[in-house]
């Protein structure tokens, strides 16, 4: 997860994952009342529109991201918008918060991610949470092999995220992709005093 390797990407607009919009997902989360104000992780937001949006609802937002040209692309946003954010240049697997988050948004991380490091990846996201808080994901549906970004089909993210997450009965409608089958809302729950099976992964990460 080099910054210079994300960021040859930025500069070199290689970054299909990226939607120029809201994702409808993240709308239906906020219009329901799953996603109300409070202190949010969005990791890996490159330069999508969800912290700007997030900020401007009231949410304490931090954003993390690898590649200085998405930094300072939510930074200027925030700034012109007069709005504060805690915004993060760093390899979000060497990155630690102060404290854990009440809610992370993982729209375009973890698709973006060789799977290899989706167990290391995982554990810090538990690590992140408060018990109790809450995981918004976006599972992208490629059927295909190679990425980024990458097929997180749903059955792989069950076992990803297995022991120290509670799961909903029912997933959310899928949301089309230009890149993909489409991408699956899926909101988890860190579960109280029950530490992730890839713990020892991130450790070593």
């Amino acid at each position: 997860m080099s910054g210079m390797s994300w960021e040859a990407r930025f500069q070199a607009e290689r970054t299909p994952w990226e939607r120029p919009t809201l994702n409808a997902a993240f709308m239906t989360w906020r219009r329901t009342g799953a996603l109300t104000p409070c202190r949010i992780l969005v990791p890996g937001a490159g330069r999508s529109g969800e912290p700007l949006a997030l900020a401007q609802a009231g949410f304490d937002v931090t954003v993390v991201d690898a590649a200085p040209s998405a930094v300072a692309v939510q930074r200027v946003r925030l700034h012109a918008a007069a709005l504060q954010a805690h915004i993060h240049e760093a390899d979000l697997l060497q990155w630690s918060p102060d404290a854990p988050f009440d809610a992370i948004y993982d729209q375009t991380c973890l698709c973006a991610l060789p799977p290899a490091l989706w167990p290391a990846y995982a554990a810090r996201l538990h690590a992140w949470l408060r018990p109790g808080g809450r995981l918004f994901l976006l599972a992208m549906q490629t059927g295909r092999d190679g990425g980024p970004p990458y097929d997180c089909p749903p059955d792989v993210m069950r076992a990803l995220f297995g022991a120290g997450w509670d799961w909903p009965d029912v997933l959310g409608d899928l949301v089309p992709h230009s890149l993909a089958q489409g991408e699956i809302p899926i909101l988890l729950r860190r579960s109280a005093d029950v530490a992730p099976r890839h713990a020892a992964d991130a450790a070593v990460a």
